[in-house]
C-alpha cells in the first residue's frame, strides 16, 4: 500500500482545507494507483470526486468508496459515503445490505444515519425511526439528523402529535447555541420600517414560489419591505427567482455564510418579522433562528408540524388543522387563518382540461403524484382494496423527484403481496418541465391522497386540472392538509372518516361516472372561486395577520 510522507500529508490536507478538489485529485492519482492506493487514498480520492459535484463522477466515486471498504472492512466513512452515493445512483441493495452487517457489530451513529437514509427513500419509515430513536438515545443526533428524524415522524402512522411534540423538545437540545456564539451576535436595531423577511432554500421553480410570489406583491405594495433570504446556490437559480427577486425589496445570499454570519447579516438588515419556510427538510438552516435575528419569528407553508424551536414564535396554520384544544401541542403559538393557511397563485399556462379518461379508456385511472417517500403501507393496502374492488382500474404514480424514484420496487413488492397484479401499476418518471408534469393530470380520473402525510402542491395541482382527490381525516396540523383544502373547496364528500370509507367513497365514483365527468368540467372554475386560488382575499389576511402580530410585539 502506497505510504505517505510527511510532506504529502500536508499537501493533500492543505488541498482539501481549500477545496481545491480537482488538483486533490490529480495529487492523489500521482502518487498512487488502484492497485497500491491506501484505503485512506481511495475514500479521499472518491470524496475529492463528489466535490467537484460533476454528476460524471459519481460512478467513479462509488467504485472509489467500495475498493476502501474492501480494504479495511472496519472503514466507517468509507461505508457510509459508498451508500450515500449508491442512494443518489438509484443502485442501493448492496450497500444496504453491507450496512445491515455492518450493524450487527454493534451502536455506530454514521451507520445508522446511512442505513437510515435508505429506509427512508425506500419508504420503510418505522426501520428508519428505530434507527434514529436509537441515535437518539445516545445523544448522538447533529443538527442534520436531528432534523431527518423529527421530519421523518411526520410520516408515520404510529406517532401522535404528542410524540412528535416530546421528541421536537428533545431534538431542539442538539441545536442549542452556545453562549460563546451567541456573544457575537450583533445587537438588534431597528428602522422605522416594517421589514418582513422570508429565508428558504426554494426560491426557484419550485412549489413554494406559486404560494410565496403573490403574497410578496401584495405585502410590498402593502408598504412592507420585503427581504428575501436565499439558502441556494447561484447555479441552481432560475428565472422563477429572477420573478421573486424583482418582486422584492432586497436580495441576500447567506447560501456561503455560518449560522452566526447569517443572523448576523438578518440583524443588519432590520429585519422585523422572519419568516422560516422551509423547517426541518433539506437545505434548511433551521439553526439561524435559534439566534433570534429578529424580535419576531414565524414558520408558515414549507413545514406543517411544529419546529421544535422555541426561538419561533408563531406557526401560521387555519381552523381546520389544529384544533383549539391542540394548541398546547405546538410550541409555537398558532396563528389561524380565516380560510386557509396558504394559497397558490395558480398556473400562467393555458392547460386544457379533457373529458375524464375513462369515457375512452373504459375503465377508472387513479393517480398520485405525492412523493413516495408518503405512500406508507396503509395506502397501500387501502388502495390494494380499491383496486380489487373495481376490476381493470389502474394506478399512476409519478415521483416527484429521482431520489423518490427509488422506492418503486418497494412499493410494486407490497402491491403483489395485496393481490394486486402490477401491470396495474404504472410508474411514470420525474417531469423536469412544469407543463409535462401537470398534463400528467389530464390522464387520470381521481387522485388517491396519501397518509398520514397528505400532499399539498400536488393537491393544488391536481384540483386545478380538474381532477378531484380523494383525502383522508387526521390527527394534527400535517394529517389535516387534505382535509383543509377540500373543506375550503366544498368537496366534503371526497374527506374519508378513515379506510373504510375511504374505500367507499372511491368504489362509489365507479357507479357514479356522470357525476365525475360533471366535477371534472368544473372543478377549476370552482377552485378559482374557492380559498384555495383567491390571493386577493387570502394575501389582505396575511398583511392583516403581520399587522396583528407585530401589534401584539409592541404592546
Amino acid at each position: 500500500m502506497t505510504l505517505l510522507n510527511q510532506e504529502q500529508k500536508i499537501r493533500l490536507h492543505k488541498l482539501y482545507n481549500e477545496e481545491k478538489f480537482a488538483e486533490l485529485e490529480l495529487e492523489i492519482e500521482m502518487i498512487s494507483n488502484a492497485k497500491t492506493r491506501s484505503a485512506f487514498l481511495s475514500n479521499l480520492l472518491g470524496v475529492a470526486k463528489l466535490k467537484k459535484k460533476d454528476q460524471k463522477d459519481w460512478a467513479g466515486a462509488r467504485d472509489l468508496f467500495l475498493d476502501s471498504y474492501n480494504k479495511d472492512p472496519n472503514y466507517v466513512d468509507a461505508l457510509c459515503n459508498y451508500a450515500h452515493i449508491s442512494v443518489k445512483l438509484q443502485d442501493y441493495n448492496d450497500a444496504c445490505k453491507k450496512l445491515i452487517e455492518f450493524k450487527k457489530k454493534g451502536y455506530n451513529s454514521k451507520i445508522n444515519e446511512a442505513l437510515a437514509r435508505i429506509y427512508f427513500f425506500t419508504g420503510e419509515i418505522d426501520k428508519e425511526l428505530e434507527l434514529f430513536k436509537e441515535t437518539e438515545k445516545n445523544n448522538d443526533l447533529n443538527r442534520v439528523t436531528a432534523s431527518h428524524f423529527i421530519s421523518s415522524l411526520n410520516y408515520s402512522s404510529n406517532i401522535s402529535q404528542k410524540n412528535y411534540f416530546d421528541y421536537s423538545k428533545k431534538i431542539e437540545e442538539n441545536i442549542k447555541i452556545p453562549q460563546t456564539e451567541l456573544d457575537k451576535l450583533k445587537d438588534l436595531n431597528l428602522g422605522d420600517e416594517l421589514k418582513i423577511g422570508f429565508l428558504s432554500p426554494d426560491l426557484k421553480e419550485h412549489s413554494v414560489y406559486y404560494f410565496l410570489d403573490s403574497t410578496i406583491k401584495h405585502l410590498k405594495k402593502s408598504g412592507f419591505k420585503i427581504v428575501l433570504f436565499n439558502l441556494r446556490d447561484h447555479g441552481e437559480l432560475d428565472k422563477k427567482s429572477d420573478i421573486l427577486k424583482s418582486n422584492c425589496d432586497e436580495w441576500v445570499d447567506l447560501i456561503n455564510l455560518n449560522d452566526l454570519q447569517s443572523a448576523n447579516i438578518i440583524r443588519e438588515k432590520q429585519i422585523n418579522i422572519l419568516f422560516d419556510i422551509t423547517g426541518h427538510f433539506g437545505r434548511n438552516k433551521i439553526s439561524i433562528f435559534k439566534y433570534k435575528p429578529a424580535p419576531v419569528q414565524i414558520a408558515w407553508m414549507g413545514y406543517v408540524n411544529s419546529t421544535g424551536i422555541k426561538e419561533i414564535d408563531y406557526i401560521i396554520a387555519d381552523k381546520n388543522l389544529i384544533k383549539n384544544d391542540e394548541d398546547a401541542l405546538y410550541i409555537e403559538k398558532v396563528f389561524k387563518l380565516e380560510n386557509i393557511w396558504n394559497c397558490h397563485k395558480g398556473f400562467d399556462e393555458n392547460i386544457k382540461i379533457p373529458d375524464s379518461p375513462f369515457l375512452k379508456n373504459g375503465y377508472l385511472t387513479f393517480g398520485c403524484f405525492n412523493n413516495t417517500v408518503k405512500i406508507s403501507d396503509r395506502c397501500i393496502f387501502t388502495w390494494s382494496e380499491i383496486l380489487n374492488k373495481i376490476e381493470d382500474s389502474k394506478l399512476i404514480i409519478k415521483a416527484v423527484s429521482k431520489d423518490a424514484e427509488i422506492a418503486e420496487n418497494k412499493i410494486l413488492e407490497k402491491f403483489s403481496k395485496n393481490k394486486i397484479d402490477t401491470k396495474r401499476i404504472v410508474f411514470e418518471k420525474t417531469k423536469k418541465d412544469r407543463v409535462d408534469h401537470l398534463k400528467m393530470y389530464q390522464n387520470i380520473d381521481i387522485s388517491l391522497d396519501t397518509f398520514p402525510y397528505p400532499g399539498v402542491t400536488t393537491s393544488f395541482e391536481s384540483i386545478w386540472m380538474g381532477v378531484p382527490v380523494i383525502t383522508m381525516m387526521g390527527k394534527n396540523f400535517v394529517s389535516r392538509c387534505g382535509e383543509s383544502i377540500n373543506l375550503n373547496l366544498g368537496l366534503k364528500n371526497f374527506i374519508a372518516k378513515d379506510e373504510k370509507d375511504y374505500v367507499t367513497k372511491a368504489v362509489s365514483l365507479n357507479t357514479n361516472k356522470d357525476e365525475l365527468a360533471k366535477i371534472r368540467l368544473n372543478l377549476r372554475t370552482k377552485a378559482l372561486e374557492s380559498p384555495l386560488f383567491d390571493t386577493d382575499s387570502f394575501n389582505l389576511q396575511f398583511s392583516n395577520m403581520i399587522k396583528e402580530i407585530w401589534s401584539n410585539y409592541l404592546k
